[in-house]
């Protein structure tokens, strides 16, 4: 037997010895090239690279790239790895700010997006005329800031015409006669005879009244006779030279038209308002309202 070839068995140990235990250990993966064994983000860009060489086939339109697109996300949304897409109800028209503008357009036409966005705004020339316009206000609608806003004064009323009062009759043998409510007629008959130099006079009818003219011509004065407001008959009758209606300022307004209504329907000569109490109310000036002149006890 020959002796054992040492140069063999050194080679032998020295391959042994070239790998030592702290080497990391070599994987080996095989990607299977057949479409059935690509799952995952494999074929999600096998899907990509063939929507890719589909658009390369036809002329790039948006509708082809589109859908190319929506073939991905349907990719992506079977692979667990984008949510389900919503269906779209209709076509959504494109915002006129973002169609596509040439070169130049927007110098040669500097209102046509202004005019576009207005015309998108309140519906275009197809919309429906009855419609309410977005940009004013409904006035029907409640003001929610009403309650915050300061209460402007109300408008001052116009002053009220103050026509200048005749003078009183005081020629020997003129009658004046005061007509109103009872109260008011004899507050007022006593200072507005002082005042004016009239004699009071108890006559009430054309008869008596005839004589009482007579004896003041004698005397040469004039004379003053009082008739409520609602017996027009005696004021009818004594065919007075003057007439004022004697009005209280305290009382309401429609009162006094009342009054002053049924007097002028009268055939006597209406001079105008004799008015009292204007220091016990707030409003003095009210009786100017009434349309006809004005004295003031």
């Amino acid at each position: 037997m020959g002796s054992p070839d040492c140069s063999a068995g050194r080679t032998s140990r020295r391959r042994s010895s070239s790998r030592t235990p702290l080497d990391p250990p070599t994987a080996r993966v095989t990607i299977a090239a057949s479409p059935a064994r690509r799952i995952g983000i494999a074929a999600l860009l096998a899907d990509a690279e063939a929507a890719e060489a589909r658009i390369a086939d036809t002329d790039g339109t948006s509708t082809t790239r589109a859908d190319a697109f929506a073939s991905v996300l349907d990719g992506f949304t079977a692979d667990g790895l984008a949510p389900p897409r919503r269906a779209v109800a209709g076509p959504v028209p494109a915002e006129p700010s973002l169609q596509d503008v040439p070169s130049g357009a927007a110098s040669a036409a500097p209102g046509a997006s202004t005019t576009s966005v207005a015309s998108a705004v309140t519906g275009g020339p197809d919309a429906d005329p009855r419609a309410p316009d977005p940009w004013v206000a409904d006035p029907s609608a409640a003001d929610p800031w009403a309650d915050l806003r300061p209460e402007l004064p109300a408008a001052a009323a116009p002053a009220p015409v103050r026509t200048p009062a005749p003078a009183v009759c005081s020629a020997d043998g003129d009658l004046v006669l005061l007509v109103g409510r009872a109260a008011d007629v004899d507050a007022a008959a006593g200072v507005f005879a002082s005042r004016h130099g009239l004699r009071a006079t108890p006559a009430s009818d054309r008869r008596s009244g005839i004589l009482a003219r007579a004896d003041a011509v004698r005397d040469g004065v004039a004379l003053l006779a009082v008739a409520a407001w609602t017996d027009v008959a005696t004021t009818t009758s004594l065919a007075p030279d003057q007439v004022w209606v004697v009005v209280d300022a305290g009382r309401k307004h429609e009162d006094a038209l009342a009054m002053l209504a049924a007097v002028a329907d009268a055939p006597v000569p209406l001079a105008g308002v004799l008015a009292i109490g204007t220091e016990e109310t707030a409003t003095p000036d009210s009786v100017y309202l009434l349309g006809l002149p004005v004295r003031t006890l």
